[in-house]
Parts: structure tokens; C-alpha cells; sequence
């Protein structure tokens, strides 16, 4: 692990450094945004956007938008080629906070097993786009008013899962290598840093204790007798019907969120023959769970949200070891019918306490 100091000019001359041999994504705010404080990210072109933000908590999208296509064309046939195309062009991904990190864990389990797990499958088109990024973290330096990953045993920063690190400070940033890709994004630049002294060391551990204190002060409100990884929710029907009552079925949570994996097959007609592509599916769709003979297992929306969390907190850690929720807050930002997946979940444990 190699640790250096460098101020915001520096800094933007660093990322165009690494935008003239590869793609460059780093979180900007937007004007245009419902919340414009919030950023999201912009492709670095012939210079770095003067709204670069480094500074606050996660941006609006989640990295999984660069390793898990929404769509991607998957097969093309007839063809005599066995192989399927993968598009992954070298990327560097600048502002994923230490919860979108725990979602590419869920990510690496499920499509690169064999390296993360024990399962014997493999996704290409996933391996070979995780293989080509390169992930700069940054630490989050507040916390919006819906984040909570203390209560899914997360951190505002992140210990490990990144390639290169960025801890903000008032007068410039630590970087922090965490892998040989990490190094590499630092080599030829010595000129752009300085060493990092006791003070920059000692202005990080009070941020990131800062911002720690304060996700764990907001969401006090919502503490339960049951560790996040150790809930058994059951199938309470009055409680799960209580949480659904605002839920429209949109699905913006399943898609917003960092690690959600499911997905649907398409084949339809293309130029020269037929192709296969995969979208992004969601668990809360009524056709989500329909059989081709017609039945549904879950044919209530009750059901689904109630899969959905589920999912998240018990078949995950069952299945993978870990809790798949990372507390990002963002299923609650895109919520149309403002459920708050906190109250969510205190609702029904203390319901099922009840019974």
C-alpha cells in the first residue's frame, strides 16, 4: 500500500493524464438534477469537468452501470462464430463509495464464481468489463439523509475493494493504493504529489469518525434487537402488507440498487438473423415469478417487496455469506412511494417479535 498527497490542480492534471489513454468517469453535479447536490457521473473528455465532486456522499448511480449493462446484446444467430462479442474497453470509475464497493462484492459472487466463490460459473461479459476497470473510491465526507450502511455493517469509507482511494480534506486528498492497478494509475506522476505528513493522516481519521457518528446518529430511530446479518424475517402477511401499501411496482429500487443481479433474456429479430439480449429484471414485477405454464408464486405485490427484502437480508446471507444490502439509501432516494426500506425492515422484525 502506497499513500500520497495532492491538491485539487493537481489532482485534475492526474485524471487527464489517465483520460488520454482510457475512458474517464467522475462524479459531477448537475444543474438539471432534482437534487443537484447529488452528482453522477460524466465521461472525461478533452478536460476534467469543472464540477468535479469529490466531496459528500454516494453519486446517483451505482458502478454496476459499468459492469452490468441495463442492455447488452448477449448472442447473435445463426452465427458460426461460438463466441460471444464482449465490449469491454479499458475504464477508469472515479467516486464509488465504500457501500457500491460491498455491492461489486455481490457482483464478483454471482457472475465470478470461480474467483469469489464456489460455484463453477463464470459470466464473460462481466469478468472481462471487471477485468478492464479500474475503480478509484473516494470516502464519503457527509452523509445524506438517507444513508444507513452502519446498519448493514458497513463504513463511509472503505477499508479494501478499491484499486486506488481518495480521502478528501480541506486542502487536498490522500491517495491510497490498493492493488497493482491502483500503483499503476500513480506511476510517472511523482512530480503532481507530495508525502502524506501526521496531520493529513490526523484530519482523515477525524472525517471519516465525523461522518460515521453522524449515519449512526440519523438512523438511531430505526434500531432493532436483531445484527443486520442475523434477521429471519418470515412471511408476516398483515406486516408485509403494511410496508407494500405505497408500492407501485415500478422496480426503480431494484434497479438503482448496487447489488441487485437479477435479469431477463430477450431474443428478437435483428439485422441478418435474430439476437439475445439481457436487461436488467425486477424482482417486483408481477412477471417476475410467472411460469410458462402460466402460474405465478408470487402473484401479490406484498409477496414481491416482501422476496425483495428478503433477498436482500436473509437469501443472500444464506446463500453467499453476506448480506446483500449495503445501505446506500438510494432505493429510498428513487422511491415514488417513499418506502423507506429502514422502517421497512424495523416494521416487520417487530412484528415477527410479536407473534
Amino acid at each position: 500500500m502506497k499513500e500520497v498527497f495532492i491538491g485539487r490542480e493537481n489532482l485534475l492534471k492526474l485524471i487527464g493524464r489517465w483520460a488520454k489513454n482510457q475512458r474517464v468517469y467522475v462524479p459531477v453535479t448537475f444543474d438539471t438534477m432534482n437534487n443537484p447536490e447529488t452528482p453522477d457521473y460524466e465521461l472525461v473528455k478533452e478536460e476534467v469537468p469543472d464540477k468535479l465532486e469529490l466531496h459528500g456522499a454516494c453519486p446517483a448511480q451505482s458502478p454496476k452501470t459499468f459492469l452490468f449493462y441495463a442492455r447488452e446484446v448477449v448472442a447473435k444467430y445463426p452465427s458460426s462464430d461460438p463466441e460471444a462479442s464482449v465490449e469491454a474497453p479499458a475504464t477508469i470509475v472515479v467516486g464509488p463509495r465504500a457501500c457500491d464497493l460491498d455491492g461489486l462484492e455481490k457482483f464478483d459472487k454471482v457472475y465470478w464464481s470461480t474467483k469469489h466463490f464456489t460455484e463453477e460459473y463464470d459470466d464473460p461479459f462481466y469478468v472481462e468489463k471487471r477485468q478492464n476497470t479500474v475503480l478509484v473510491s473516494v470516502d464519503c465526507t457527509a452523509s445524506k439523509e438517507t444513508c444507513f450502511c452502519t446498519m448493514m455493517g458497513g463504513k463511509p469509507y472503505a477499508d479494501d475493494g478499491f484499486d486506488l482511494n481518495i480521502s478528501p480534506l480541506e486542502s487536498g486528498y490522500i491517495l491510497t493504493t490498493g492493488s497493482e492497478k491502483g500503483e499503476k494509475l500513480l506511476e510517472g506522476s511523482d512530480d503532481l504529489f507530495t508525502p502524506v505528513d501526521s496531520n493529513h493522516k490526523d484530519e482523515r481519521s477525524r472525517s471519516r469518525a465525523s461522518v460515521t457518528a453522524a449515519v449512526e446518529r440519523q438512523n438511531a430511530q430505526y434500531a432493532v434487537d436483531v445484527a443486520h446479518d442475523k434477521h429471519e424475517l418470515g412471511s408476516d402477511e398483515a406486516a408485509w402488507a403494511h410496508v407494500t401499501q405505497n408500492c407501485v411496482g415500478c422496480g426503480a429500487c431494484n434497479r438503482i440498487c448496487p447489488s441487485c443481479t437479477c435479469f431477463l433474456l430477450v431474443d428478437q429479430r435483428a439485422e441478418g438473423g435474430y439476437e439475445r439480449t439481457r436487461n436488467w429484471d425486477t424482482c417486483l414485477s408481477i412477471g417476475y415469478a410467472r411460469t410458462g405454464g402460466g402460474g405465478n408464486s408470487r402473484p401479490n405485490l406484498p409477496q414481491r417487496l416482501e422476496n425483495r427484502i428478503r433477498c436482500k437480508l436473509e437469501y443472500s446471507r444464506d446463500r453467499y455469506g453476506a448480506v446483500s444490502c449495503t445501505g446506500c439509501g438510494r432505493c429510498i432516494d428513487v422511491c415514488m412511494g417513499r418506502i423507506d426500506m429502514r422502517e421497512s425492515i424495523k416494521h416487520v422484525v417487530t412484528e415477527m417479535a410479536k407473534a
